[in-house]
């Protein structure tokens, strides 16, 4: 037994770091790409009219991907590192593989990589935050509730850095621990505000305008980069695995942080891409409706009004019937209707009276 408690020899615990390191390596190269990619597409979308993105937000977006790949190629040169000391550079002496995987602290380069992952973890923490305002349009009680909770995180994860200064065994931090279970709570808080905003949206744009305009922002896959789920499935498992003491945490320790960063690259790309829920969505579809005036003989004029409070703007083009010819002898006037005219809080559309030659209407 070693000083802190440890078998001398524990071949799983030392099977489970080296394959941690190896998942920590694979993990590092989507990182890695994925942040080229959203630079260039935040690059791109900069420029581009079709974009909603102006150029500060581009810079932003820019420097933001730029510091947490700094931050992350920082915490992965020195886990690699360590685990070179581990198995190569330490070989021999007391200090066998299992005691050094316990006692990661004393030295300063491990003391580095995790200090580097908890201020990435800020970071990315931050810009969920700003996402679940944005969709949430800023309602106070989201804004409160996910701002308390951030805080909170940043303080733990600073006694957790002073913690580590003092060379402690890191699976025995119950500090840590806490750390862990707050930013699981907190993803978990962004999951569910997020899918809820979405579906409820979704459900909206369906009933008013159908279910092939609201694919772009409210599909299966955009709920789910959207909320960022797929770091919140990892950061359960790890949270369990920390509590038990298993040696399973070791295969999702190293890569964790890069695997959130990750799920922050996908988000990014979606909004270079104008492929978001931005602000100017959630202020629409808080408030929508649509309404068609039908003219009918004589020149009466019927409104279906779709719903009563707000606006939104559908494009409509006066179109023939198949294998019939407009015999209107209005046409010519009305086809020019199809422009909308805005009615106090609905927008409203005039559609034309098209007759075929049996009379029909439509």
């Amino acid at each position: 037994m070693s000083d802190s408690g440890v078998p001398s020899s524990d071949p799983w615990l030392e099977r489970s770091r080296l394959d941690g390191m190896v998942l920590d390596g694979f993990t590092y190269g989507i990182f890695f790409l994925l942040s080229i990619e959203a630079c260039v597409a935040v690059w791109k979308g900069g420029k581009s009219a079709r974009v909603k993105l102006s150029k500060r937000q581009a810079y932003f977006l820019i420097a933001y991907v730029v510091l947490t790949f700094t931050l992350g190629s920082m915490g992965f040169a020195a886990n690699a590192r360590y685990t070179e000391d581990i198995w190569i550079n330490f070989r021999g002496g007391d200090r066998d593989p299992s005691f050094l995987i316990t006692n990661e602290f004393d030295y300063w380069y491990n003391r580095l990589a995790i200090d580097t992952n908890f201020v990435m973890v800020w970071f990315m923490n931050l810009l969920l935050l700003y996402r679940c305002c944005v969709i949430w349009n800023y309602q106070f009680l989201v804004v409160a509730l996910m701002s308390a909770v951030y805080l909170a995180i940043i303080s733990l994860s600073i006694a957790v850095m002073i913690s580590a200064s003092n060379s402690a065994v890191f699976f025995n931090l119950n500090i840590q621990l806490s750390f862990l279970v707050l930013s699981c709570t907190y993803n978990l808080l962004f999951t569910i505000l997020v899918t809820i905003r979405l579906l409820a949206v979704r459900n909206r744009i369906t009933a008013l305008l159908g279910p092939e305009h609201a694919v772009t922002y409210t599909s299966i896959t955009a709920t789910l980069v959207e909320s960022a789920s797929l770091y919140f499935i990892f950061d359960v498992i790890f949270v369990v695995t920390f509590a038990t003491h298993s040696n399973v945490e070791n295969l999702i320790l190293l890569e964790n942080c890069l695997i959130q960063g990750i799920a922050q690259l996908l988000i990014i790309k979606r909004v270079a891409k104008g492929r978001e829920y931005d602000t100017t969505m959630a202020t629409h579809v808080a408030s929508t409706g649509i309404a068609f005036n039908r003219h009918g003989p004589g020149g009466a004029t019927t409104t279906i009004n779709i719903e009563e409070d707000g606006a939104i703007a559908v494009p409509m083009t006066a179109r023939k019937l198949s294998g019939k010819k407009d015999v209107s002898p209005n046409a010519s006037d009305d086809s020019e209707a199809i422009a909308g005219r805005k009615e106090g809080h609905v927008i409203a559309f005039d559609i034309p009276k098209l007759e075929s030659n049996d009379s029909e209407t439509v």
